[in-house]
């Protein structure tokens, strides 16, 4: 039984990746996923595009203070977000209206700055993530 426990716990040590830790900042690297909260370059004291599951809403604000989400859906209860889904590697979100937007999602920087990318190669826009200092980032356009 101890040599069994003794593996259990070996195993979980090796399977604690290093590729989740970020040496250089003694900071844990996020997921490459689009859930969360985003700002879009160019528009950083505009506007922020937070992913749930299955929904991204826009905040605005007019004097650089964003609500958290759950303050955004109490303040604005009719507003319920764009639903959005993965087909394969591309995210499509529904714009509404029969209108839909098609890109790809390609991680930068540690996961913290996201490209999307058109069907012809081109950036299309860049987000970084709430919090993170896009100035440190070497890898954009």
């Amino acid at each position: 039984m101890k040599k069994i426990l003794i593996l259990l716990l070996s195993l979980t040590m090796l399977n604690c990746s290093s590729d989740d830790y970020n040496s250089d900042d003694n900071q844990i690297t996020p997921e490459a996923t689009i859930l969360g909260r985003w700002v879009p370059m160019g528009f950083e004291s505009t506007i922020r595009y937070e992913f749930t599951d299955t929904k991204r809403f826009n905040i605005y604000s007019v004097d650089g203070s964003f609500p958290t989400l759950e303050e955004f859906n109490q303040q604005n209860p009719e507003l319920v977000g764009l639903d959005w889904f993965y087909e394969g590697d591309k995210v499509t979100i529904d714009l509404n209206f029969g209108n839909f937007s098609t890109l790809t999602p390609q991680f930068t920087c540690d996961n913290y700055v996201l490209k999307w990318i058109n069907d012809d190669g081109e950036t299309h826009s860049v987000y970084f993530r709430e919090g993170y200092d896009i100035n440190s980032c070497s890898d954009i356009e």
